[in-house]
């Protein structure tokens, strides 16, 4: 038989059949493992990118947290002691729900006090104090800050609020191993000395040094665990403030 002499410009049959054959395994097997390492490469910049923005906001929400408790406890302090007894023609004494008796109790952990603190013309007791634990919030050592109308009676009597609202994941405040630093509260005199309130002095037990606090300093510190980030790694944020009382 006389075969077919292929056309000029078309490669001989050895040569088509080298250039249309497909990848060998061992190719394929390489093009796939570069492949694996270049999307895992991509996808680890992802989950980077992914911890630090979780981290960020665990940072933000942990400043705003302890932001909110201090511009809180300020405005509350401005307004304890008002209204005096002395704005009226004839002054009531301080079990009077009209009247706010400032200052009632203090320790560095907590503080009792009575003021128009809404500005709404209703006195309030509020009691703000750290809770080293509780079992039924696993967020807790944290503070918990209740108000509750004035009601006819003691200051140091006034009903607590079941109601309150709560700052999460603080350091134990003091200055001991394991705590802040420093202490939740701290008092001051006019000329700026420090009142040791270490015995929790009330307007009953020791009037004289409580009439003496002229201004309260706030020191809050939270520390939380960084969201994403390895075991044991942790934000913290400490914030102060100092308001000086008008009573």
């Amino acid at each position: 038989m006389i075969k077919s002499p292929v056309p000029a410009g078309f490669p001989q049959t050895n040569e088509r059949a080298a250039r249309t054959r497909g990848f060998s395994m061992v190719e394929m097997m390489i093009s796939m493992a570069v492949l694996l390492v270049l999307t895992g490469a991509v996808f680890e910049q992802i989950i980077a990118m992914q911890r630090k923005s979780a981290s960020q906001e665990a940072r933000v929400d942990t400043s705003q947290q302890a932001r909110e408790f201090v511009d809180q406890m300020v405005r509350d302090l401005h307004m304890s002691g008002y209204p005096k007894a002395s704005m009226y023609s004839v002054a009531p004494d301080n079990t009077n729900p009209l009247v706010a008796a400032g200052v009632v109790s203090v320790s560095p952990t907590q503080i009792i006090l009575e003021g128009d603190i809404n500005s709404d013309g209703s006195v309030e007791s509020v009691n703000v104090s750290y809770v080293p634990n509780s079992p039924s919030n696993p967020n807790c050592p944290c503070i918990r800050r209740s108000a509750t109308p004035k009601v006819a009676a003691s200051p140091l009597a006034q009903p607590l609020s079941l109601i309150y609202t709560q700052t999460d994941h603080v350091i134990p405040p003091g200055t001991g191993p394991g705590q802040s630093g420093a202490d939740l509260f701290a008092f001051y005199k006019v000329d700026g000395t420090q009142i040791d309130v270490s015995d929790n002095p009330n307007i009953t037990s020791d009037p004289a040094r409580i009439s003496a606090i002229a201004s309260v300093k706030i020191n809050v510190s939270l520390l939380r665990n960084e969201i994403g980030a390895g075991a044991g790694e942790t934000a913290r944020t400490d914030l102060s403030a100092t308001a000086r009382l008008d009573q």
